[in-house]
C-alpha cells in the first residue's frame, strides 16, 4: 500500500485553522466552538477509520478438500483456454502443424541423469517408466504429439525453445488442453503464467503465481488452515501450490529483463520441489545466455528436457497461404506465387514466413476478408523485393507496421485504423513505460497512467457527486443563494479530501459482489467511534438534558450507515466459471453503486428511526420525510467513500474520460479491447487480463511516433 501524500496533512491542518479562525472571528460562543473543534476532530479521524473498515474483508479460514478446489478450478480454466483457441483462430483454415525436435545437449540434463532423478522421487510407480523415451531423440514430433511427448519426459518437465514467433505459447495452448482433457479427478491443474510479469528480484516465484491464481480465480482469496498451506494461514491459491495441485507452464523466460534472467531461472530451481512437473518456454539465444551465472558457471533448470521448435516447412506454408487465400487457383491464391516459389530459398522473406506469427500477420495484412476487392488490398508479391527489404528485421518492422491497418479494415467497427493505431500506440507505451515492459493489459491499471492531479481528480468527482443530493436539500432548506452555494462548497470539500486520501491509499485489485456479514469487528469499531463523535457534536451544540437526548439519538443515525455497511464483505464467482475483464468491471461497477444507493437508504433509515423513537423531528409525517431526505443527503457520500474504497471502477471511470478527452482512448474502451481481441486478433486474452498478440507487436508499437 502507498503512503498517504504528503500534502493531505498540511491541507488538513490548513481546514482547521482556516474553520477556527472564522468561528472565533464570527463571535461564537465556547460551546459550539467546542461543537465545531469535536466535529472537525471527528472528520480528522474519520478518514483513517474509514480506510482501516473498508479494505476488503475475508473470512476466516475454513477446512476444504483441495481435490475438490481443484477439480473446480480445472474446469474454469478448460472453458477459459477452448474459448481463447476458438478466439485466436487456432484451427482456421486448418491447425498449422509445428515441428520440433530435442533440445542441444548442452541446454538440458542428461538423460541418465533425468531417469536416475524421476525413479529417486517418491510417489513414482514402475509402469510410468512404461512411457519414458529411451533417449532424447524420443522427444522429437509434430503439432499435437505434444501431449504424448510431454508424457515421454521421466520427471515431466519440459522446456520449449525456439525463435520469436515460432508457435511456443500455441503450442502451450495445445498442451494445456490436452493435459486438461486427459487430467484425472483431484490431480494436477495446468495452468499458464506469462513469465514477463513476473520480477523475481522482488517476489518469489509461488507468492507470484498465488497472485496470478487469484487475480485470475478470485475465489481462490479464500483462506484455508495452516496445515494446507504450509505456511501459516494462506489462502486456497497457496494451498494449491503447495499441495502441488498446479502444473505450472512458465511463458516466456526471454520476456524477463535480461539483467535477472539468470535469477528467475534459480529462484524456479530453489522452490521447486521434487516429483513438481512443469513446462517452461524462451527464445533459444536468450534461455542459453541465462544458463551462464555471473561468476561463469552453469545453471540449469533442474531435472528438465528440452526441445526445439523448427522453422515451417515451406510447403505447408505454400498451401496455408493458398487455402487461407480462397484455394488453388483463385485470383487471390495466384497473387501468392512469387513468394512461394522463394519460399525454399534463404531469402528475408523466406525466412519472415517461416514462423507462424510470421504467417499470421501475412494473412492479415494480404487476404482478402468477406465483401473484400481484392483490387484494394496490397500486392504480396511486394515480399520480394530485397531493394525495398533487404533482411529479415526489415520485412518483420513492415509487417508489424501495417498489421493494425490492416486489421480494421474489415468488419463493420466504430473505430477506424487511425483511431486504432493511436490507442495501441499509447497502451503500449503505458505497458512498457509506466508498468515496466509487464504484457498484462489490466483496465484497474488504467490510473496508473495518469500521474498528474488523477487522486485529486477522484476526490473532486466524489464531491461533486456527494453535492449533488445537498445541493437539492439546500435549495429547499435555503433561502439565501450565497447561503446554499457556501454550504454546497464546504460539502463538497469535506468529501473531497477523504475520497482523494483513499484513491492515493494504495493500488486496488477489482471486487466482484458484496454480502453482508456478521464476521469481523473492525466495521462496529468505526461506527461506534462515528456515531460518538456525531453525538458529541450535537449533543455539545444543544446542551443540557436536551443535548444528551439528541446526542444520543444523533449518534445512532451517525453510526448505523457504518456499521451496516462495514459489514459487507466480497464475494467471488464459481471456480468452474471462467471470467473475462468485462464481466470483472461489470461486477465491480455494481459493487460501487450498490454501495453508493446502501449508503443513501441506510443514512434515511438511521434518521428514521431516530425520528420515530421521538427525538429530534418528533412524529410530524412531514418531518419525518424531511428528515429522511438529510439522512439520504449524508448517507450518499458515506456510500459513495464505500464504494470508492471497496471497487475500482469510480478511479477507471475517472482516468478513462480523461485519457478519451485527451484523444488517447476511445469513449468505449471495453467495447473496443473486447472487439480488437475477438474480431481483429490483435489483443489475446489471458485469464482476467489482455495482452498484445505477442509481446513483439507490444514492442514495435511501444516505439511507434503517432
Amino acid at each position: 500500500m502507498r503512503r498517504v501524500p504528503k500534502w493531505v496533512a498540511p491541507l488538513f491542518v490548513l481546514m482547521v485553522g482556516a474553520f477556527l479562525v472564522w468561528y472565533i472571528t464570527r463571535g461564537h460562543r465556547v460551546a459550539s466552538l467546542v461543537a465545531a473543534v469535536t466535529a472537525i476532530t471527528g472528520l480528522l479521524a474519520l478518514p483513517p477509520a474509514v480506510l482501516a473498515v473498508l479494505r476488503p474483508g475475508r473470512s476466516g479460514p475454513t477446512s476444504v478438500r483441495l481435490e475438490d478446489v481443484a477439480d473446480q478450478l480445472a474446469r474454469g480454466v478448460l472453458q477459459q483456454w477452448e474459448t481463447e483457441a476458438r478466439v485466436r483462430r487456432l484451427n482456421d483454415p486448418f491447425p498449422l502443424s509445428v515441428d520440433w525436435v530435442a533440445a542441444e545437449a548442452d541446454l538440458v540434463e542428461s538423460w541418465p541423469h533425468l531417469k536416475e532423478l524421476a525413479g529417486d522421487w517418491p510417489g513414482q510407480s514402475p509402469e510410468a517408466t512404461s512411457t519414458w523415451a529411451v533417449s532424447p531423440r524420443g522427444l522429437a514430433g509434430s503439432g499435437g504429439e505434444i501431449a504424448q511427448v510431454f508424457e515421454r519426459v521421466p520427471t515431466r518437465r519440459l522446456v520449449i525453445l525456439g525463435e520469436p514467433g515460432s508457435g511456443k505459447t500455441v503450442l502451450f495452448i495445445r498442451l494445456l488442453l490436452a493435459l486438461l482433457k486427459n487430467r484425472p479427478s483431484g490431480g494436477p491443474v495446468p495452468v499458464l503464467f506469462p513469465l514477463a510479469a513476473w520480477d523475481p528480484a522482488r517476489q518469489d516465484l509461488y507468492t507470484w503465481m498465488a497472485d496470478e491464481l487469484i487475480r485470475d480465480h478470485p475465489a481462490l482469496r479464500a483462506l484455508v488452515p495452516p496445515d494446507l498451506s504450509q505456511a501459516g494461514t494462506g489462502t486456497q491459491a497457496r494451498a494449491l501450490l503447495a499441495q502441488r495441485l498446479i502444473l505450472p507452464i512458465l511463458d516466456g523466460l526471454d520476456e524477463v529483463p535480461q539483467a535477472v534472467r539468470t535469477l528467475a531461472l534459480h529462484h524456479i530451481n530453489e522452490v521447486l520441489p521434487a516429483g513438481q512437473p512443469l513446462v517452461l518456454s524462451s527464445r533459444t539465444a536468450e534461455y542459453r545466455s541465462a544458463l551462464t551465472t555471473p561468476a561463469g558457471t552453469t545453471l540449469l533448470l533442474n531435472g528438465a528436457a528440452g526441445i526445439r521448435l523448427l522453422p515451417l516447412d515451406p510447403a505447408k506454408v505454400a498451401a496455408y497461404l493458398e487455402r487461407d487465400a480462397g484455394g488453388s487457383g483463385t485470383q487471390a491464391a495466384t497473387r501468392w506465387r512469387r513468394v512461394t516459389a522463394s519460399l525454399s530459398t534463404d531469402t528475408p522473406v523466406s525466412q519472415a514466413l517461416s514462423t507462424p506469427l510470421g504467417l499470421f500477420l501475412a494473412r492479415t495484412i494480404y487476404n482478402p476478408r468477406p465483401n473484400e476487392q481484392i483490387a484494394a488490398l496490397p500486392d504480396p508479391s511486394e515480399l520480394i523485393d530485397q531493394a525495398r527489404f533487404p533482411t529479415r528485421q526489415d520485412i518483420d518492422t513492415h509487417l508489424f507496421a501495417a498489421f493494425i491497418p490492416a486489421a480494421y479494415r474489415h468488419h463493420p467497427a466504430r473505430w477506424s485504423a487511425q483511431q486504432a493505431q493511436r490507442t495501441f500506440v499509447f497502451l503500449a507505451r503505458h505497458l512498457q513505460n509506466t508498468l515496466h515492459g509487464t504484457p498484462n493489459l489490466a483496465w484497474w491499471q488504467l490510473p496508473r497512467a495518469l500521474r498528474n492531479f488523477q487522486d485529486i481528480t477522484v476526490g473532486l468527482t466524489v464531491g461533486l457527486l456527494s453535492w449533488l443530493p445537498f445541493s437539492l436539500l439546500g435549495g429547499l432548506l435555503m433561502e439565501d443563494p450565497v447561503a446554499t452555494i457556501s454550504a454546497g462548497l464546504t460539502f463538497v470539500v469535506l468529501w473531497m479530501v477523504p475520497a482523494t486520501m483513499l484513491a492515493s491509499a494504495g493500488r486496488k485489485t477489482p471486487s466482484s459482489a458484496i454480502r453482508w456479514s456478521w464476521k469481523g469487528k473492525s466495521w462496529f469499531t468505526v461506527g461506534l467511534t462515528f456515531g460518538l463523535m456525531f453525538g458529541l457534536f450535537f449533543g455539545l451544540s444543544v446542551g443540557g438534558v436536551e443535548g444528551s437526548r439528541a446526542g444520543i439519538i444523533s449518534g445512532l443515525a451517525g453510526g448505523l450507515p457504518f456499521v451496516v455497511l462495514g459489514g459487507l464483505r466480497s464475494v467471488h464467482p464459481d471456480l468452474d466459471k471462467a471470467v473475462g475483464p468485462g464481466a470483472i468491471l461489470a461486477r465491480d461497477r455494481r459493487t460501487f453503486w450498490v454501495l453508493t444507493v446502501a449508503g443513501g437508504l441506510t443514512g434515511a433509515l438511521a434518521i428514521a428511526l431516530a425520528s420515530l423513537l421521538g427525538f429530534g423531528f418528533g412524529q410530524d409525517p412531514a418531518a419525518l420525510g424531511g428528515g429522511c431526505l438529510v439522512g439520504l443527503v449524508l448517507g450518499i457520500p458515506v456510500g459513495l467513500l464505500m464504494g470508492l474504497a471497496r471497487s475500482v471502477w469510480m478511479e477507471f471511470l475517472v482516468a478513462r474520460t480523461r485519457l478519451a478527452l485527451l484523444g488517447h482512448l476511445p469513449w468505449r474502451f471495453m467495447s473496443f479491447l473486447a472487439d480488437a481481441h475477438e474480431r481483429r486478433g490483435v489483443l489475446r486474452q489471458v485469464g482476467a487480463v489482455y495482452q498484445f498478440r505477442h509481446i513483439d507487436l507490444q514492442h514495435h508499437l511501444a516505439g511507434h511516433q503517432p
